[in-house]
């Protein structure tokens, strides 16, 4: 005969506390002492006891204590990139403070068939637009707090850095005559996948995306100075890995007409860059943005943003520990010696 699953009542008849002390052991440790709660669970290992059913709490009190964090891209890619590595990190610790989990959530629709995840967390962060937007409407069905990061939703609080401005910024410093031949090497700029552009028609709003925000800025430096913007020069890098954007870059770098300066979107891009200019012993001027740990190490120029920031805010903000408001956070220009 099978063994009969304990339960949270029962656990606490066996142990001779109330429930409320087994399910404080389990989900607020420090309203117990040190030494109770680690008897409670050592009791409830020996009992197979697991603890209070998530889904009968959230019954109780309408909370999960999940928050569930969308990226917009696949969940491999993010935890390959050091920007939404170091992003996850500033959420991550400020969860780890309030005792409360994160959930990471799929970018493609076809994901949540079947499973629902999306009724689990009692808010969202959305890092990045998902290219999927059924996604988007499927958190937003659940009329919970959502908190968007580097795009904006109608009526929903986001938290931004000036992009136009400080790609504006570095753009500037990159360019120093009229006559430089600029390559732009952007992020997600179309739906399309190609890596080159037929025209620039297609391109994403600056409200979607935070590389039609950079592409501006770089737009803007380069009327200024006197230089017209041709779709030939822009070219959108996908998830590649760092040996294959290498092979597209020396095919870039070796063109028959020079480059003099490139402007990357990401350090990433930037530093898999002057890897390959120093490796055919090119002078070229790379900048590149976002201010990761490696960018320093390379001497690569570049703007520095707050990334952990972002992340720390987008949980306090998730938490219902800060206003839910729109928020902007200042970013820095980085000068080195790549450009």
């Amino acid at each position: 005969m099978e063994r009969k699953k304990p339960t949270l009542k029962t656990v606490a008849a066996h142990l001779g506390v109330s429930t409320a002390t087994v399910s404080n052991a389990f989900n607020r440790p420090n309203q117990l002492s040190k030494a109770l709660r680690e008897n409670i669970l050592l009791e409830c290992e020996k009992l197979g006891y697991t603890g209070p059913s998530i889904t009968a709490r959230s019954l109780r009190t309408g909370k999960t204590g999940v928050i569930g964090v969308l990226l917009a891209d696949n969940l491999a890619y993010n935890f390959t990139d050091p920007v939404a590595t170091e992003f996850l990190a500033g959420i991550s610790k400020t969860l780890d403070e309030s005792h409360v989990n994160m959930l990471l959530l799929p970018s493609n629709s076809e994901n949540y068939q079947n499973t629902q995840v999306e009724t689990i967390p009692d808010s969202f962060i959305v890092y990045g637009k998902p290219v999927d937007s059924n996604v988007i409407n499927l958190i937003l069905r659940q009329h919970k707090p959502v908190v968007a990061v580097d795009f904006s939703l109608p009526d929903i609080p986001s938290i931004n850095i000036d992009n136009r401005k400080a790609s504006y910024s570095i753009a500037k410093h990159a360019i120093h005559s009229a006559d430089d031949n600029i390559l732009i090497l952007g992020l997600r700029l179309e739906p399309s996948t190609s890596l080159s552009l037929a025209n620039l028609d297609n391109l994403y709003t600056s409200e979607e995306s935070v590389s039609r925000c950079r592409f501006e800025g770089y737009k803007q430096a380069l009327e200024e100075n006197g230089i017209e913007l041709s779709f030939e020069n822009v070219w959108q890098i996908h998830d590649l890995e760092e040996a294959t954007l290498k092979t597209m870059l020396r095919g870039a770098l070796t063109a028959p007409k020079k480059v003099d300066a490139l402007l990357c979107m990401s350090d990433k891009i930037a530093l898999a860059a002057l890897d390959v200019a120093n490796e055919l012993n090119l002078d070229i001027r790379i900048v590149g943005f976002d201010g990761i740990p490696k960018a320093a190490d390379a001497g690569l120029t570049t703007v520095q943003q707050p990334i952990t920031e972002k992340g720390r805010i987008a949980a306090q903000m998730a938490l219902g520990q800060i206003p839910y408001q729109s928020i902007q956070l200042d970013t820095e220009l980085i000068v080195r010696t790549s450009g």
